[in-house]
């Protein structure tokens, strides 16, 4: 778990924080692939909204312990109280950006949340695609928009590294390109930082 977020918030920055990523790419550039694999499994196999905004983990959280305080949502029993009927709500943050509040699994941690899809600052990305390019960051240490058009460097790292199957074709704009359009563009100027 992640020292900034604080209880009783369960939030998989891995899988829904950019700017989180941006900062732990620099880390995982010094590792040996293994641990970083075992990182980023945590992403998962399916469709993810992905958090671009400017909001840090800790600012996020902050703004949702405020939020359940006014409401006097303190437990797990409060909480599912409040949802109920429903399986989840939506609440907008200072930003605009809307997020999805569940129930957690966690007794600690019950307040479950992550970007609601469509959302300002969040995109929808494969998770496949999102670990494709961590790996290629990682990996090749070449964020040189010329590397990613090279699929057989792209199907090696998907195949060697993420025993994922290798893809047709690399589209401009779309899929891998574009997702690493963005993570090239905002770590080379360091905005993340």
């Amino acid at each position: 778990m992640i020292e900034k977020i604080q209880v009783p918030i369960t939030f998989n920055a891995h899988k829904h924080h950019f700017r989180f990523l941006l900062q732990r790419i620099e880390i995982w550039k010094t590792l040996e692939w293994k641990q970083v694999e075992q990182e980023i499994t945590g992403i998962g196999e399916n469709l993810i909204d992905l958090y671009t905004g400017d909001l840090t983990i800790e600012n996020i959280c902050t703004e949702f312990i405020q939020y359940f305080r006014k409401l006097n949502i303190n437990d797990k029993t409060s909480l599912t109280d409040w949802l109920h009927p429903l399986e989840y709500r939506k609440i907008e943050l200072n930003d605009s950006s809307l997020w999805v509040i569940k129930e957690g699994n966690d007794p600690d941690r019950f307040i479950h949340i992550h970007p609601a899809k469509q959302s300002p600052h969040t995109i929808r990305v494969r998770a496949a695609t999102l670990k494709t390019v961590i790996a290629l960051m990682v990996c090749t240490g070449n964020i040189s928009d010329g590397m990613t058009k090279n699929l057989q460097t792209v199907n090696q790292i998907r195949k060697t590294n993420l025993h994922l199957s290798p893809i047709k074709s690399l589209q401009s704009g779309k899929g891998i390109l574009q997702l690493w359009e963005l993570f090239a563009c905002q770590y080379q100027t360091k905005l993340w930082i």
